[in-house]
């Protein structure tokens, strides 16, 4: 297993150069191409006589500098492309910012990663978990530039794997493989009190598969003390010194995760280093 199709969500607008960055950077490690989907807001015009023409010439100046962003992305994205020797291609989509999560999530169906830029505004953050849930191939998270920080630095080659024996944890496992499989340092995590992991398979039983696979991993078990999973993970994935954490998401629905909370939510919330997410 290897990557061999990345794409980046990139959107006209918010800050992209690191997201850039580090895609070329994974494009060129495992020769694989680098394309990119870039958003930019199409907006709905108020037909009301008295202030429609007010707010249709707003909108079509907003679109207007969306779409010089847009360009100058494309071409940011070509430049790291040559910049690296690899190969990809560039979509621009204008489309209303509600719908940008499930067009992602189609788009990204046919790569074996996606990356995404995490975000603190909760209506963009409800369209990067439309694309988790409907991608169906792992998503890798990068924090924001202002949550992101010589200590939680993206380093691809030192990997914490969340580890409870679930579905979804399985899933994320093994479509991490590919990166697992690059990485000097893998680390699997456990929250000892979270739930009971009596029935599961152990981490010793995936570290033996892994290093079937060529994956040496070390496991490193955490109590959760009656705190939120999402924060005991944090305080493992910090102990790990890693700088990417592997996750399985929404182990329950969307609804029941926003309902009684969950590690998925939790870790969206407050995503201050670099996850992959896997559904």
């Amino acid at each position: 297993m290897t990557l061999r199709r990345i794409m980046m969500w990139l959107q006209a607008g918010a800050a992209n150069s690191q997201l850039i960055a580090i895609g070329a950077r994974l494009a060129a490690e495992h020769g694989a191409e680098l394309n990119a989907v870039i958003t930019t807001p199409k907006l709905a015009r108020s037909g009301h006589w008295a202030v429609g023409g007010m707010v249709s010439g707003m909108a079509a100046e907003v679109e207007t500098r969306a779409e010089r962003a847009s360009a100058e992305l494309a071409s940011a994205v070509a430049q790291a492309r040559a910049t690296s020797g690899i190969g990809g291609a560039a979509i621009t989509q204008a489309l209303a910012p509600h719908l940008y999560g499930e067009f992602v999530a189609v788009k990204g169906r046919t790569s074996d990663l996606v990356i995404a830029r995490a975000t603190t505004d909760e209506e963009t953050r409800g369209q990067i978990e439309a694309l988790i849930f409907a991608a169906a191939r792992p998503v890798l998270l990068l924090p924001t530039d202002e949550e992101a920080s010589a200590d939680n630095a993206f380093d691809p080659h030192k990997i914490a794997l969340a580890w409870d024996g679930s579905r979804t944890a399985t899933r994320a496992a093994f479509d991490a493989l590919p990166l697992l499989k690059h990485a000097r340092e893998v680390t699997l995590v456990q929250i000892t009190d979270d739930k009971d992991l009596s029935r599961t398979g152990t981490a010793a039983d995936l570290s033996a598969l892994l290093a079937g696979h060529g994956v040496k991993a070390t496991t490193l078990e955490v109590p959760g003390r009656g705190r939120p999973t999402a924060v005991a993970l944090k305080d493992a994935f910090e102990q790990s010194g890693a700088g990417l954490l592997v996750m399985g998401a929404y182990g329950h629905s969307r609804a029941r995760e926003f309902i009684l909370g969950g590690a998925t939510r939790g870790t969206l919330q407050a995503c201050a280093f670099p996850v992959l997410l896997s559904h």
